[in-house]
């Protein structure tokens, strides 16, 4: 069995695999389709989530990278590329928290003052 560490999914490395296709079924959903010949192991999600999450996730895939085939590096270069804020390792804890909160604060915060001036005639 080989060592791929994070990344082992029963024995495959779960990193393998080519690039699933999203197709729109008859009734007008769209399903994702894996490759017939050579379906990804994990799902890109996870994998990216992974990546951003764990230390070893992302060691291990720097690691293991260099030596999964050419379909499975294609799919995952291009999940870094359109992903790179949900692929960008967070180093510690307080980042991660500090990531979650910054999307979640997306106004500004409005003080009495600017209220009060709002308020006058003419305002700003």
């Amino acid at each position: 069995m080989s060592n791929y560490g994070f990344w082992t999914y029963g024995n495959k490395c779960g990193l393998e695999g080519a690039a699933s296709t999203l197709v729109e079924m008859r009734d007008g959903r769209t399903v994702t389709q894996k490759d017939p010949d050579n379906p990804a192991v994990l799902e890109d999600y996870f994998i990216a989530f992974s990546l951003r999450s764990s230390k070893q996730a992302r060691n291990d895939f720097t690691r293991l990278f260099s030596g999964l085939s050419k379909a499975a590096q294609s799919r995952l270069t291009d999940l870094i590329l359109q992903n790179p804020a949900q692929t960008s390792l967070v180093l510690n804890d307080q980042d991660f928290a500090d990531a979650i909160q910054h999307r979640e604060v997306t106004s500004g915060v409005r003080t009495r003052l600017e209220m009060a001036i709002r308020k006058l005639p003419g305002g700003l």
